[in-house]
């Protein structure tokens, strides 16, 4: 009789996981670092002022227009893939008291 061989998957790992999220979600967002990331941009073009003589109030604002120019993105590219795939809702028809 011959032995069985089990083939036991791997563990995901952190990078792993990290890895498949961003594939997901559009690979890194630099929001700051050159003057075509989010952050700086927004300090410049939306305050038109030089972006060393911001104050915490603009600064403030730019990062969340930076995180909802994120946001916005990801969720256009997920009505994007529900349109593709049409998911169909699902109920749960239990009676809830």
């Amino acid at each position: 009789m011959r032995a069985k061989t089990v083939e036991v998957p791997r563990a995901a790992t952190a990078s792993d996981t990290l890895e498949a999220l961003l594939r997901q979600y559009g690979g890194t967002i630099e929001l700051t670092g050159d003057d075509d990331s989010f952050y700086e941009r927004h300090l410049l073009f939306d305050n038109v002022v030089d972006p060393a003589a911001t104050g915490p109030r603009e600064r403030y604002e730019a990062f969340a227009r930076s995180i909802r120019d994120v946001l916005s993105q990801r969720w256009v590219r997920t009505e994007q893939t529900y349109e593709r795939v049409n998911p169909k809702p699902t109920y749960d028809r239990r009676v809830r008291g």
